[in-house]
């Protein structure tokens, strides 16, 4: 026998995915309740069983995104904060720990484009008690989480001239920012350019602004 709240879970869902579909492909405000409702294979009034506007609705797709625990990012940084607890930093580390950092953010921003498509036509409607609901949560569940890691490469690797509160918008603003303009705004009809060209200037102009240096793979001289 189906557990009716796995059954309201899961319609709640369609219904969230439905909405997100046609929020993605025509805009908030063309977007009617009758056209997710279709959408979605139910009425309209039980839309409204679920969520009490449209823009409550709209709120709820953002947060649920951004709570996804099994998204690439949560997982990444779940797996460095468990490591922290595990054992000390190594320098040659860093620049991969930096490299794995920026693919997975690109990864998760191109799993949730059109998420990313709301929030850039729509982000006034997002708030939540006057508060901006999008930066929110971004500062609560990745850009704060990041901080703490960085403070742990800083200590155990000893970088003085790192400041993890600073220095993550160093690095994150710029993925941010090229990912909304490539991908989009398809800034990447009129500027192209590679992912992992541009992650690697990135990781280059990171290391060097906190005065890191790469450990030498080369071999000392004499020996063969």
């Amino acid at each position: 026998m189906t557990d009716p709240c796995d059954k309201s879970a899961q319609r709640k869902r369609e219904i969230l995915d439905s909405a997100l579909k046609c929020f993605a492909e025509e805009g908030y405000h063309a977007t009617t309740n009758r056209k997710i409702a279709c959408r979605a294979g139910i009425t309209e009034g039980l839309i409204y069983h679920y969520f009490p506007s449209k823009k409550s609705l709209l709120q709820e797709i953002i947060r649920s995104k951004f709570h996804q625990d099994c998204s690439p990012l949560y997982r990444f940084l779940s797996m460095w904060e468990e490591r922290i607890r595990g054992g000390p930093a190594r320098p040659d580390a860093f620049p991969e720990f930096l490299g794995d950092l920026g693919r997975i953010m690109l990864n998760s921003m191109e799993i949730n484009k059109d998420v990313h498509r709301i929030v850039v036509s729509e982000f006034r409607l997002l708030e939540e008690e006057g508060e901006p609901l999008y930066p929110k949560l971004i500062m609560e569940l990745s850009i704060n989480r990041i901080v703490e890691v960085l403070k742990w490469w800083k200590d155990g690797i000893g970088l003085p001239l790192l400041d993890p509160p600073r220095d993550v918008w160093f690095f994150m603003g710029p993925l941010f920012a090229f990912f909304h303009f490539q991908e989009v705004l398809s800034g990447k009809k009129v500027i192209p350019m590679d992912r992992t060209v541009f992650l690697g200037g990135l990781i280059d102009h990171f290391l060097n602004g906190i005065g890191f240096s790469r450990p030498s793979t080369k071999r000392s001289e004499g020996k063969a």
